[in-house]
């Protein structure tokens, strides 16, 4: 009887500890082709400064009622970025490589700074090219067996449930 006891106290002690394997597992991958949006783990190529026409002119009406052309002001840095996609983790881009624009208010991207990262990118047809979702990114780090997980230890798909959730939802990208 006692050894009974003791075995369910055990199993249920163990039932209840916190499992720290993902349920989606390392390979998390994600696919809806009604979201314009894909996530993906980079190795930063590139960041460059982009070019912009710096003669370009805006035309409004200002307050008076008068025309006014002036010089377009930028508000943001914008950059041309290019990373080497080591892992599709939202709708796959099916590139090797990648080259989108990114724009930051405060200077430099800081997604640069780190050799992987998990990036977020919607595409515009009008022009044909990949965006940054301005701010968004999940420094991340390989581990001896080839996994990737966040610099917290958090893996790939806790990561992005947590940007989809909370960021992404409130842009009106997912439900």
């Amino acid at each position: 009887m006692k050894h009974t006891l003791c075995i369910l106290l055990l199993l249920f002690i163990l039932g209840s500890c916190k499992s720290v394997r993902t349920p989606a597992g390392p390979d998390f991958y994600e696919e809806d082709s009604d979201v314009n949006l894909y996530a993906f783990i980079g190795q930063k190529i590139s960041v460059e400064n982009l070019k912009r026409d710096t003669s370009a002119t805006e035309t409004f009406i200002g307050f008076n009622g008068d025309t006014v052309v002036q010089k377009v002001i930028y508000f943001d840095q914008g950059f041309t970025a290019r990373y080497k996609v080591e892992k599709s983790v939202f709708n796959n881009l099916q590139q090797d490589t990648i080259t989108f624009v990114a724009f930051d208010h405060y200077g430099r991207p800081e997604f640069e700074n780190y050799e992987f990262v998990m990036l977020y990118l919607s595409k515009y047809e009008k022009d044909n090219r990949f965006y940054h979702q301005k701010y968004q990114y999940d420094p991340v780090i390989k581990n001896e067996k080839g996994v990737w997980s966040g610099l917290n230890g958090e893996n790939i798909a806790e990561l992005f449930q947590k940007k989809k959730s909370e960021v992404f939802k409130a842009l009106g990208l997912f439900d």
